[in-house]
């Protein structure tokens, strides 16, 4: 009977991992994603509360779609819902990387204006194409765009959860390539489990840091008016 609930346990777990990690999307034109009305998910309906893109500069750095049970335009009702609600972000920009990413690029592109001196065109071509970015001076830094996300949304008071945080913030370490996904799924308001392309890599059980999380981009002090406004479909 044991061996049974454990079993049954462990099937749950990887029911539960698989099943909210499917979605891809595509960057259209505009720099925007043309999320569906309804997901369904385990035979379970959600539906698009809002949808927008997160505007810094000249950047749209990601759009975000909010899927919901019930469609509501109050931020406070959907944070502290008991239902599940599920966050899609999208990468839009490969101009939005980490520090290391930035370094990296920028080396590459010094050793492209050797290579083109030296005419050695195929290699130089080759480097582009791996870089996978325009404009190699012209980047948004995604540790300090959280970090200050993270403190401004919830007004600084971060101590008690700043290892989720930081945890958070090394999701976005690696380079980051146009149409990641990563879907933010809160299980009512103690838990966020976190994909990124279909994969789980994040799953925190507190009641502060999902809250704290939600308030980036729906909570009072939200970091992009414009972005809540949509998502909550409430902007003009």
């Amino acid at each position: 009977m044991i061996r049974r609930f454990f079993v049954l346990t462990f099937l749950g777990a990887i029911i539960l991992t698989n099943s909210f990690a499917q979605t891809s999307y595509k960057v259209n034109l505009l720099f925007n994603i043309d999320f569906p009305d309804q997901v369904t998910i385990e035979n379970d309906k959600f539906i698009l509360n809002g949808e927008g893109s997160y505007i810094q500069g000249v950047h749209k750095l990601f759009a975000c779609g909010l899927y919901v049970k019930e469609k509501s335009d109050d931020p406070v009702k959907i944070i502290y819902s008991e239902d599940t609600k599920i966050l899609e972000l999208v990468v839009t920009t490969t101009q939005f990387q980490s520090q290391k990413t930035i370094d990296e690029i920028k080396n590459l592109h010094e050793e492209n204006k050797d290579l083109l001196k030296k005419g050695e065109i195929t290699t130089l071509i080759s480097n582009v194409k791996n870089a996978d970015v325009a404009l190699p001076s012209n980047f948004v830094e995604s540790v300090n765009f959280f970090e200050k996300a993270f403190d401004g949304a919830n007004r600084g008071n971060t101590d008690d959860y700043h290892g989720y945080i930081e945890e958070f913030i090394q999701l976005f370490e690696e380079k980051n390539l146009l149409e990641d996904h990563y879907r933010l799924t809160f299980l009512g308001e103690n838990r966020v489990i976190i994909y990124k392309n279909s994969q789980k890599v994040m799953d925190v059980q507190d009641k502060a840091f999902p809250k704290a999380l939600f308030n980036i981009f729906i909570g009072n002090d939200a970091t992009n008016k414009r972005l809540k406004g949509n998502l909550l479909h409430t902007a003009s």
